[in-house]
């Protein structure tokens, strides 16, 4: 198991090594319509979308999208052969691969604004997010249910502080919605650059703030990027992993080579980017 590296010909081909994976999985012969999805995600991100400016944000751009969408689908890969939660059906898994290919275009500026980024939307993009997933869905001939579930499993991804337990309609909807939450919290942290890029994720944080739009988000804005590295461990312990086992059932441990009690690619990376933050440093935050 592997997590995308920095590697700009493995980030090109992420979406071969995804297709690859599922494919072999589910028996299948595509992405179904999550690659309509995946092709109407790239088109808004590079600005052709009738009604949004490309993405501008400093920090979630497409690599975080697809860092994303690769760890949802080993997580949905795996399993697929692992007894310990049952199986995803296909139509299921699939509506939790687009609503991770949408978890983030509420990012994306309405088309001919041209005040700052995208950024400014960061504490309230989901609700964002969902819309442009319901107008797609609505524009693709998804029924009402399969709106209303990507809907839900997006907020799986919200990191407001008041938010309420998601409805979802069955036990294998709301295990789709924690592997797409588990796979945005991953995906961002075990990236092999996500220390050197935490100071563009507090230029978006400071240009959200402008907007006092930080109502419920459970975490201080810090005051500057040192400050948000010095959160880190802080945040990982406090909000992150009560996250992963408790609102997200658990799952990241599918990824955990071999089953159950291997290493974790994901889970290590991130404690090699807490062990890289000075010790003093730990201490304060």
């Amino acid at each position: 198991m592997q997590i995308l590296s920095n590697s700009n010909e493995l980030l090109c081909d992420a979406r071969s090594e995804i297709r690859t994976l599922w494919c072999r999985a589910f028996q299948v012969e595509d992405l179904g319509k999550a690659e309509d999805a995946w092709a109407a995600l790239e088109l808004a991100f590079a600005g052709k979308h009738p009604e949004f400016e490309a993405i501008d944000a400093p920090y979630h751009d497409l690599e975080h999208t697809l860092r994303a969408c690769f760890c949802y689908v080993q997580l949905a890969v795996n399993n697929q052969q692992i007894s310990e939660y049952a199986p995803l059906p296909l139509p299921i898994a699939e509506l939790g691969l687009i609503a991770i290919l949408f978890h983030d275009t509420g990012y994306l500026k309405n088309k001919g604004d041209a005040m700052g980024t995208g950024a400014k939307y960061a504490f309230g993009h989901v609700d964002r997010s969902q819309e442009f997933a319901e107008v797609w869905m609505l524009e693709n001939d998804f029924n009402p249910s399969s709106i209303q579930e990507v809907r839900a499993m997006i907020q799986s991804t919200d990191f407001n502080a008041d938010t309420q337990p998601i409805p979802f309609a069955s036990d294998s909807h709301c295990l789709a919605g924690c592997m797409v939450g588990t796979a945005d919290l991953l995906g961002q942290m075990a990236s092999p650059d996500y220390i050197s890029k935490l100071p563009l994720l507090h230029q978006e944080m400071m240009e959200a703030l402008k907007q006092d739009q930080t109502a419920g988000v459970p975490i201080e804005i810090p005051a500057s990027p040192q400050d948000l590295l010095l959160m880190t461990p802080g945040f990982f312990t406090d909000y992150v992993l009560p996250k992963l086992t408790g609102d997200y059932q658990g799952v990241f441990r599918l990824l955990n080579a071999p089953y159950p009690k291997g290493r974790n690619p994901y889970m290590d990376q991130i404690q090699h980017h807490l062990d890289s933050i000075p010790i003093n440093a730990k201490q304060k935050s």
